[in-house]
């Protein structure tokens, strides 16, 4: 799945300091400035010279997604917010995103340069969401796609699976023990997914302190906000971020070290023959060549299998949360997915991935969850590679973009009464998520750039729901409803994050 990593929802919550720097360096910036010709591009908020909008932003106190929604009322389906001195171009029209993104698709496949700390901790774009389009992005988009996340492949990873659903069932039973059938269901959730991703990545089975230590390093990551900083929007800047560059790289050097040393271990299974039964990811690198034949480096090696392993955690454990929210607030909706698993598995054994594929009903709960809350309320910036028209508009080449996701999957022209979570609308027609023919929701980004992990995320989010309303029945906690209300972290999370009551159900 995809998200939207833009460094200006990191800067609209810079601490005042980088707001103080920021206001000091305009008068500077003015003094250097040179005008020039403006492009054709799509309408939008004046911007300050040098900060763009950033300022504006930061000034009214909105999150960087709220100032883009007033913006769309304001402009409608394509819109320009200056992102420093470079435009950023939104798409919030659906029939403009699948002309740019399935029509032209080759044209809007690429990334934008990075900068700063996004340039170390990508291994300057050796990695699948930030290369640009070319031929290192195919080949590793290429490698994982045949190599991973094959039939053949996804078959292998069962025992990972069976690993890490065993795994968040017990912690959940142990938990509602403890506290009166009160469970905080998003960290089992998150370990449960990373745990997976992780067997995936690694092909090794490893101790909880393992996983934890891991755990902990890559987290940090996440949400220290690695690469959105205003030096990288603003390089001329980097010599006041010293301090913030040298904790990022003792991250980056942590992530190494612990990651490097995984590594090693796989190859010294499959030196001595242990670990063939699944073909791990990271098996896939040793062989791989990128640039005219060249290995991976270890560092490129750990940029990759990191964003393996972070692309899929965050975004499966969060979309699976808003699963079971609905499913708590929707007594109705989860006893009807109950009533699908027990026609299909009966209650006594555990329901099969295999078995799972087949059920339209919890495949039509996960598709609305997936319209109602997507991880990400954009995808990952693109980048045009040539100069191309889009909806009357010249983008020079290089213009960057983005795609509304929220608002093609909430728009009220394509879905009667959006607000409300109503898997029924699914049952009665198909909505293709790839957006081959048309786009009605694109929680994964749609074309060249559509997330390759599209068919795991959905195995993984199906099945363990599966497995959770199967085996317990979840209720609100007494006196208390849902809170639906979000916050930006590395996706879209709940900002009260959901505590249920789990009671086992009846075997037979």
């Amino acid at each position: 799945m995809e998200t939207f990593p833009a460094a200006a929802a990191h800067i609209y919550s810079s601490s005042s300091l980088y707001f103080l720097l920021l206001v000091l360096a305009i008068p500077l910036a003015l003094f250097f400035l040179r005008k020039k010709k403006n492009s054709n591009l799509p309408p939008g908020p004046a911007g300050w010279p040098i900060v763009g909008n950033l300022l504006q932003i930061r000034l009214t106190g909105q999150t960087f997604f709220g100032y883009v929604e007033k913006q769309h009322k304001k402009y409608g389906g394509i819109f320009t917010i200056k992102v420093g001195s470079r435009p950023l171009i939104i798409v919030a029209n659906r029939e403009l995103a699948h002309e740019a993104l399935i029509q032209k698709g080759a044209v809007f496949a690429s990334r934008p340069p990075v900068e700063g700390m996004r340039k170390l901790f990508s291994s300057n774009q050796m990695s699948i969401n930030s290369a640009a389009y070319g031929p290192t992005w195919r080949t590793l988009r290429r490698n994982l796609v045949s190599e991973t996340l094959s039939p053949a492949a996804m078959k292998s990873f069962r025992e990972g699976r069976e690993w890490g659903v065993e795994m968040l069932m017990q912690c959940l039973k142990t938990e509602a023990e403890q506290n009166e059938g009160v469970v905080k269901v998003v960290e089992h959730l998150r370990y449960a997914a990373f745990c997976i991703l992780l067997y995936m990545c690694f092909g090794l089975r490893l101790d909880q302190k393992t996983v934890r230590d891991v755990e902990t390093v890559m987290r940090e990551l996440l949400l220290s906000g690695a690469g959105l900083s205003l030096d990288d929007t603003f390089p001329v800047l980097k010599v006041f971020y010293r301090k913030r560059r040298a904790r990022m790289e003792g991250i980056r050097r942590r992530l190494e070290e612990t990651l490097v040393a995984l590594i090693n271990r796989r190859r010294a299974a499959l030196a001595e023959g242990r670990g063939e039964e699944c073909r791990a990811y990271v098996d896939s690198l040793f062989s791989l060549r990128v640039e005219g034949g060249r290995c991976l480096s270890d560092g490129e090696m750990v940029t990759l299998c990191s964003e393996f392993i972070n692309a899929g955690t965050d975004t499966t454990s969060t979309t699976m949360q808003w699963v079971m929210a609905n499913l708590v607030k929707h007594q109705n909706i989860q006893s009807k997915v109950y009533e699908e698993i027990v026609g299909v598995a009966g209650k006594e054994r555990a329901v099969e991935e295999e078995e799972v594929s087949g059920m339209k009903y919890l495949e039509a709960v996960v598709k609305e969850a997936l319209r109602r809350h997507s991880p990400g309320k954009f995808v990952l910036t693109h980048a045009v590679t040539e100069a191309c028209d889009l909806g009357g508009y010249h983008f020079p080449a290089g213009t960057i973009v983005n795609f509304l996701i929220w608002e093609m999957g909430n728009d009220p022209s394509v879905w009667e009464n959006p607000s409300e979570f109503v898997p029924e609308r699914y049952m009665s027609r198909d909505v293709d998520m790839t957006g081959s023919k048309e786009i009605r929701m694109m929680p994964f980004g749609v074309g060249r750039r559509i997330c390759p992990g599209l068919g795991l995320a959905m195995l993984h989010v199906e099945l363990i729901v599966a497995r959770l309303v199967q085996k317990f029945m979840w209720e609100s906690k007494p006196g208390e409803t849902v809170d639906f209300a979000e916050k930006q972290e590395f996706t879209m999370v709940m900002k009260n994050p959901l505590q249920a009551v789990i009671k086992e159900r009846a075997s037979a």
